[in-house]
């Protein structure tokens, strides 16, 4: 199967509204998940280099898992739309299992990146990095709530908001538990 085969559902159909769960649920686990790993170390006092090395195999694996999930369970609820619709005669258009992963490995790296791109800048110190990652994460996972919020003709505000408290409670608990990590193990990188 080359490149071209896998790339037709994209060309197909554009990104559109039906895609929202896969944009939304792709970027928020990615940011999130990177970015309580990343506060775990931080509050574990790892060195920076191990956090990038960290955070991008996080974020490798995330791709890989997140896309193969979500063309598992799309094929699996095309299959039980088609078999329903062959017993009910009533027929819906079905969506691509491959489109839909491709879909959720890109928003997942997308959003995987976007608190470990600080760490990555040479010009950067730690301090600095720390605060970058915080704030774009905040940021991005803002504008996502704001987004879901657009397409299901939702409050933006209180959509932004929920997603960002949400994700802030991840990552306090991700570097709580690198703390106590530190402190229970003495880990020292």
């Amino acid at each position: 199967m080359g490149v071209h085969a896998l790339l037709k559902p994209l060309r197909r159909d554009r990104l559109g509204p039906e895609s929202i769960r896969e944009v939304v649920f792709g970027v928020e686990d990615g940011a999130v998940q990177n970015m309580a790993l990343i506060a775990g170390m931080l509050g574990a006092t790892l060195a920076s280099s191990v956090i990038v090395l960290a955070g991008s195999i996080n974020a490798i694996a995330g791709v890989l898992s997140m896309s193969m999930g979500t063309y598992l369970s799309s094929q699996a609820e095309r299959d039980a739309i088609s078999a329903n619709e062959s017993v009910s005669g009533a027929g819906s258009r079905s969506r691509s299992p491959i489109r839909d992963a491709m879909v959720m490995a890109a928003a997942y790296a997308a959003g995987a990146l976007v608190p470990l791109v600080p760490f990555t800048l040479p010009f950067v110190s730690r301090t600095g990095a720390v605060i970058a990652a915080i704030g774009l994460t905040a940021a991005v996972l803002f504008g996502l709530g704001v987004l879901k919020a657009v397409v299901g003709h939702q409050a933006r505000l209180r959509s932004g908001l929920q997603l960002l408290a949400l994700a802030s409670a991840a990552g306090t608990t991700g570097y709580l538990l690198g703390v106590a990590a530190q402190a229970i193990f003495g880990i020292e990188v």
